[in-house]
């Protein structure tokens, strides 16, 4: 591996950063610790972040729990896309039914932490067929005083020859609904117990778990994770453009024991249909900070 090696002062303290570069991952680190990491290994079935954390902070994802090998920490994945399945894989292949296929990422890095990477993805039908194709944009800003940062996520999707179909398990009420219908999209699977969490959204609080689920209807979540102890506390959050899918975006959350997950739902009210040639852009922000996000600091990063 090879590292550039900055040195940045916060307070009064000189501390040493530096990128750390291997042949399929990215990650910039601090305190001797990993602040993010991003893989594009084709080793497994996505491209994903496999590390996330405030600058000093503990640990956020859970990258291939034993219980779900396919959530790969912060990741995007599509249930299914004309009938085949690309989300869940198998663990004695670890390949999904329908391939997630990437040419190698273009990667602009700054001595101060912010990157911009560009990747091409196909989704790939077991017949060979290309049914969908991806450009995705991330942009991670730079580490702020407080150690906190933003990773902007945008992804433009295009039908193939034959179109895509965009569907998920069914919705709890629909033929064949199941509890954990609708999931499907971005997707964040957090560490377990002990670490304690609690969700708010740019509506409120997120209090209102049926079987440790939740369906929150706004414009950005966040989960907030702390010690055991509850001395420390570190907020991860999502914001939805709007123009995607509206002012009250649907997502899909889990805070159990072992499975804490938010899922950016976006076809959890309707499957989507796109014509042959057919595009659909989402994007989205995600912003890690030391401290709890409360609900107005939610609606304060929107407006932005």
């Amino acid at each position: 591996m090879a590292a550039g090696v900055a040195t940045l002062v916060f307070g009064a303290l000189p501390l040493r950063a530096e990128w750390i570069r291997g042949e399929q991952a990215i990650g910039w680190a601090e305190k001797g610790e990993t602040v993010w990491e991003w893989s594009f290994s084709r080793n497994d079935g996505k491209p994903a972040f496999r590390s996330l954390r405030a600058v000093g902070g503990p640990e956020l994802l859970a990258y291939r729990p034993d219980d779900h090998p396919w959530h790969y920490g912060l990741w995007f994945s599509w249930k299914y896309i004309n009938g085949v399945n690309y989300w869940e894989e198998n663990r004695a292949t670890g390949r999904s039914d329908g391939l997630t296929r990437w040419r190698s990422p273009q990667i602009e890095t700054r001595t101060d932490g912010s990157a911009r990477i560009r990747l091409e993805l196909d989704y790939v039908n077991p017949s060979g067929r290309v049914d969908m194709t991806e450009s995705r944009t991330l942009v991670i800003s730079p580490p702020d005083k407080e150690g906190g940062y933003t990773i902007d996520w945008r992804s433009r999707f295009i039908a193939g020859p034959e179109g895509a179909v965009l569907d998920r398990t069914p919705m709890p009420g629909e033929p064949n609904g199941a509890v954990n219908g609708g999931y499907a999209g971005l997707g964040l699977r957090l560490v377990p117990q002990p670490a304690r969490m609690t969700v708010v959204s740019s509506e409120g609080d997120v209090t209102r778990f049926e079987h440790e689920r939740a369906r929150p209807a706004a414009a950005a979540v966040a989960c907030n994770l702390s010690e055991e102890t509850g001395a420390t506390t570190t907020g991860i959050a999502i914001v939805s453009d709007p123009v995607d899918v509206g002012e009250k975006a649907p997502w899909y959350v889990i805070n159990g024991g072992q499975m804490r997950f938010v899922c950016a739902a976006i076809l959890a009210p309707k499957v989507r249909t796109l014509p042959a040639g057919g595009d659909w852009t989402l994007r989205y922000r995600i912003a890690i900070r030391r401290g709890a996000w409360t609900p107005d600091a939610l609606r304060a990063m929107t407006r932005e």
